[in-house]
């Protein structure tokens, strides 16, 4: 699984066997930002909500997915939805990456047009939110500090079908106990 330069190794070791101990258990080792996972606005807000404090009820709601370039304007839809997914395709060659380069993010003038819009949530299929060089995480804090949750690492396979349709998505994170963010389960249902 690609992650972060510096970010915990992520491993899946068998711990426990069948034949050995009558059961299967498996040692899971990732950091809270590893794969398809929800960044609470703690992960860079001093005193923001952690995982274990985010509502339920934001972790829900009619969603859409809209292609997204960052080198682009980013047209949004007029219909209001809930939650904005951002489609880059950035993730369509995962089996390939070891560790994260040139991905895609989101410029700090569109989260700002999303928070304007009045999502609940935003996610995007790249590793994360800013830029490789950015320094001040302006798309992370902007969000966040409108209490508004980033779900990164979205699987670009299944999101390119979702593209400018409607759908309720439900986003189930870990209830880590003051986690700054958390691995996710991410579900897209028709509406």
């Amino acid at each position: 699984m690609p992650y972060f330069k510096g970010d915990p190794v992520p491993e899946v070791k068998q711990f426990r066997t069948i034949g050995k101990d009558g059961y299967n258990v498996k040692e899971i080792r990732i950091g809270t930002h590893t794969g398809t996972h929800i960044d609470a606005p703690s992960h860079f807000i001093e005193g923001g909500k952690n995982v274990d404090q985010l509502n339920i009820s934001d972790l829900w709601g009619v969603a859409t997915c809209i292609p997204y370039n960052p080198h682009r304007k980013m047209e949004l839809p007029l219909q209001h939805y809930e939650i904005i997914f951002l489609y880059t395709g950035y993730n369509l060659k995962w089996h390939e990456f070891k560790i994260f380069e040139n991905y895609s993010y989101i410029k700090k003038e569109d989260a700002q047009k999303l928070r304007e819009y009045g999502v609940k949530l935003v996610g995007i299929d790249s590793p994360t939110a800013d830029s490789e060089n950015s320094k001040d995480f302006e798309a992370h804090r902007i969000l966040l500090t409108g209490y508004i949750p980033i779900v990164e690492n979205l699987n670009s396979e299944s999101l390119r079908s979702l593209v400018n349709h409607s759908f309720l998505a439900q986003i189930m994170p870990l209830l880590i106990k003051d986690g700054d963010g958390s691995p996710a389960r991410v579900v897209a249902i028709e509406a």
